[in-house]
């Protein structure tokens, strides 16, 4: 779906992509703040279009296959029928992946507020291992490619899950103030998604591969001020959610 050609809409969308850039650096938060209160859909990308399985991180021009846009839809359907009107902004990751299943969603809650974060980036792993093809990780990158099946948290190179996890929960403080303490939409990664919900259930980061987070899912995260709970975690475009 293309953003609208005229009118608030179309001046929100093309000023977000005009502003949307890979970031020169990966956000570092040493410290994540405290979330305000209220409620945060954090919103996995769609299926990217990658016929030849490259780990494609950062990469610039991976967008959303035919499948990915058709899932995006489901969940920007879920959205707008369940918290359409009540959700205030919608942030996303700066990669094109997330901008367009941002902009699916955007397109069903009208005259909400869309921004862009660096925080919401992908993993600093996946920006470490970008450009080689997912059969040759284990051949190329042994000890990491390993330790990042077998103990993900005890992983330090790219970035550490812990600090994923950080990243991620600044996000979500981000949100909340830019939406006045409204519900936000957060379009992210799967595995900085993955991270804050394993950091806030109190899990071990080695659960990253079995921790369900499948693409244009939607995870649900509720802050009453001081802590953090994972209330909700939904598929809108699996069978049985339709």
């Amino acid at each position: 779906m293309a953003p609208p050609k005229h009118g608030p809409a179309a001046t929100r969308w093309t000023g977000a992509l005009r502003r949307a850039a890979i970031p020169a650096a990966l956000p570092v938060v040493e410290n994540a703040p405290a979330v305000p209160a209220g409620t945060v859909y954090l919103v996995r990308h769609g299926l990217v279009h990658n016929p030849a399985r490259m780990m494609y991180g950062w990469l610039p021009r991976f967008r959303l296959a035919d499948e990915g846009r058709a899932q995006a839809e489901a969940t920007a359907e879920y959205l707008a029928r369940t918290a359409g009107d009540e959700i205030r902004l919608l942030l996303t990751s700066p990669l094109l992946r997330a901008i367009q299943t941002a902009r699916i969603i955007a397109a069903r809650l009208p005259g909400v507020r869309t921004r862009r974060s660096d925080l919401l980036v992908e993993s600093g792993l996946a920006r470490y291992w970008q450009g080689n093809y997912w059969h040759t990780l284990p051949e190329r990158f042994p000890d990491e490619y390993k330790a990042w099946q077998a103990g993900a948290g005890a992983l330090e190179i790219g970035e550490p899950m812990a600090a994923m996890a950080r990243r991620m929960q600044a996000a979500l403080a981000l949100a909340l103030r830019l939406s006045g303490g409204s519900p936000a939409v957060c379009v992210s990664h799967r595995d900085p998604i993955a991270a804050l919900r394993l950091a806030v259930e109190g899990r071990s980061f080695d659960e990253l591969h079995t921790t369900a987070c499948a693409p244009a899912s939607i995870t649900i995260v509720e802050s009453d001020g001081s802590s953090l709970r994972i209330t909700g975690y939904i598929e809108p475009s699996a069978p049985s959610s339709s």
